[in-house]
């Protein structure tokens, strides 16, 4: 689990976290070459209408007017769907997409410390690492790290998911997560002190012994509860704002469509009428 296992899922974890930065990445830029070409059709129906004025002292050409009016409102809808749907983006990537990689990475912290935490006492000493001139148990230093990475209220992921977390439904399971996180640490000395004088078996019953025990299990299924929580609630968050997001250009694509054969039509008819005067 702690050489296979966990490394896999945070590689692909990591994988698909770029892939959502690239897709946010080509989603948010403007239409500029979209927007270009309306404003090009535009120009071309203005240039239309008054040659056609200085030609025939005629101010309106019905037919042009109609496919200015339909350019107009698919160069508007663009622009200002675009600029909602960009809008959602970045709310669903401020308020979902923030919370959600710090809440997993928390996740996979305390999994790992939990896992570190377990090897320590299977190992019971026998693989070591140098820490400041002193050899220490090679898990135990571990789960310390994954630990402090972890943090609490004010430090580490779990602070900065606080931090993030923009209402009560959000922060309530990260301030849980925390606190028993806080509990977790002071468990873990109790079973580590009760390893270091012998009593091998009351660290196992610290760690993984029954509910009567106060074992450091129970404050891990905690935190993982807690988390899981917090990750739902961030999930529904991100999906709600891309919703909002994707909302406001649903329709573009047919409605521009209708507009531009609308606009090529009136252009026809308009051209068309002004011609047939002069056969």
């Amino acid at each position: 689990m702690q050489t296979q296992m966990l490394p896999a899922a945070e590689k692909l974890y990591k994988a698909e976290n770029e892939r959502l930065s690239s897709d946010y990445g080509n989603a948010k830029p403007y239409p500029w070459f979209a927007i270009a070409l309306g404003v090009l059709a535009l120009a071309a129906l203005g240039w239309a209408q008054h040659r056609n004025y200085r030609r025939t002292n005629r101010v309106f050409n019905h037919g042009l007017l109609a496919a200015t009016a339909a350019a107009t409102v698919v160069l508007l809808w663009l622009v200002v769907g675009h600029t909602f749907a960009r809008s959602g983006l970045n709310d669903s990537y401020d308020n979902g997409v923030r919370s959600l990689n710090v809440l997993n990475d928390a996740r996979i912290s305390s999994l790992k410390a939990r896992g570190n935490e377990n090897l320590t006492l299977v190992s019971r000493g026998a693989e070591t690492t140098e820490v400041d001139g002193k050899s220490e148990d090679k898990f135990d230093v571990a789960y310390r790290a994954q630990m402090k990475q972890l943090g609490g209220a004010d430090s580490g992921l779990l602070g900065e998911a606080a931090d993030l977390a923009d209402d009560s439904e959000g922060g309530n399971p990260v301030a849980e997560a925390a606190k028993n996180v806080g509990v977790w640490k002071d468990r873990h000395q109790v079973a580590r002190s009760s390893d270091d004088s012998g009593d091998y078996q009351g660290a196992l019953d610290k760690v993984i012994g029954a509910k009567a025990d106060e074992p450091t299990g129970e404050c891990f299924d905690n935190v993982d509860a807690a988390l899981d929580r917090a990750l739902a609630h961030e999930q529904r968050e991100f999906q709600q704002a891309a919703k909002d997001g994707r909302g406001a250009m649903s329709g573009l694509a047919v409605g521009a469509a209708v507009l531009a054969v609308l606009a090529a039509a009136g252009a026809v008819l308009g051209i068309g009428r002004r011609l047939s005067e002069y056969r």
